[in-house]
């Protein structure tokens, strides 16, 4: 096995997994490749923008136990959601709650050029061996990176197994046994707040959460300073995710389709909701896992192929924190 300082790994994916386990790496020495099909840092962690207004449309908020998790969290803002109880303390990013990732990413680009390369806007589709050894990871666009020694996808297992097709290993054979599951999540604004609690969970049937995004720490600036410029003020703003029973029915129905529909659930649940000024449904086709895999990663040591993520061992941030975590921590100690 090379020394450290000569590993050289490419990490696909720059969500909370992929971007913790790049950090630890880095930390011991590796040379670290990232890429992200996205524009910026986050995955399902990431803030869709309108306006001034700042949509949490993936993970709501942030909430765990873990030591090392719990560390990062300070960074962010607590949040205490009026009308609802709740025994978990709560973090969210005062401008979205990308900014964990984006502070992640902050301390990763503190290391040296020669050891950290990023490429975001880069879709990776295939991974294939190199000669006379390593791995050569292959773009949409047909650009060509590589060799790697070691390649890890943070991907979720749909789309991490199309990359590594051409791969016989344990990891695609584990990943290949993987199923996940479609959430459709709808952002809305309304002239006026909804006389409900700030975070209300399953209120029926195809509805399982419904966020009060203004009720946020700092989110009423950015709504203060839009509606000084528009004329406009206590609008409310919110993100509903749709139930797993609602988003599999739905999971090929436009976003127009789901909108009228989660609309209608809101009227029939709180009456003539107000005026809405604004409204986009997204489809997250890959938002969890049905069953984890049990274990905090998978690693194929002799091929130099392995895979993280929060499927690993539940759906939230934290456990994708913690997979990417530990599996830095199996390539460091190479036991």
């Amino acid at each position: 096995m090379q020394p450290i300082e000569n590993q050289n790994i490419a990490i696909i994916g720059a969500g909370i997994s992929g971007l913790r386990c790049a950090s630890r790496l880095l930390e011991c020495g590796f040379i670290c490749t990232i890429f992200d099909k996205s524009r910026g840092f986050g995955g399902r962690t990431s803030t869709r923008r309108k306006d001034n207004w700042h949509f949490d449309h993936g993970t709501s908020y942030f909430s765990g136990t873990d030591p090392d998790f719990l560390s990062h969290l300070q960074t962010l803002q607590s949040w205490q959601p009026r009308g609802t109880e709740t025994n978990e303390q709560l973090y969210v990013g005062a401008s979205g709650n990308n900014e964990l990732a984006k502070n992640i990413a902050a301390q990763i680009a503190q290391h040296s050029p020669i050891h950290l390369h990023t490429h975001l806007d880069t879709t990776i589709t295939k991974v294939r061996p190199a000669s006379p050894t390593g791995w050569l990871l292959t773009t949409d666009k047909g650009e060509s990176f590589g060799p790697f020694d070691i390649v890890v996808s943070t991907a979720p297992p749909p789309q991490a197994i199309n990359i590594l097709a051409d791969i016989q290993s344990s990891v695609t054979q584990r990943l290949a046994t993987l199923e996940t599951y479609c959430t459709w999540a709808l952002m809305l604004v309304t002239n006026k707040p909804l006389t409900i609690p700030d975070l209300v969970h399953a209120p029926n049937a195809d509805i399982s959460r419904i966020i009060a995004e203004h009720s946020k720490p700092h989110r009423q600036l950015a709504q203060t300073e839009s509606g000084l410029a528009s004329g406009k003020l206590g609008q409310g703003q919110y993100v509903i995710h749709a139930s797993n029973a609602f988003s599999q029915a739905h999971v090929e129905a436009t976003p127009e389709a789901v909108m009228q529909s989660l609309v209608g659930q809101l009227e029939a649940l709180y009456g003539p909701i107000p005026q809405i000024a604004h409204s986009q449904a997204h489809r997250w086709l890959h938002a969890g896992i049905r069953s984890p895999l049990g274990e905090a990663y998978l690693l194929d040591r002799a091929q130099g192929i392995a895979a993280a993520g929060d499927w690993c061992t539940g759906n939230s941030a934290e456990d994708a924190f913690i997979s990417g975590a530990n599996l830095a921590q199996a390539l460091i100690t190479g036991v």
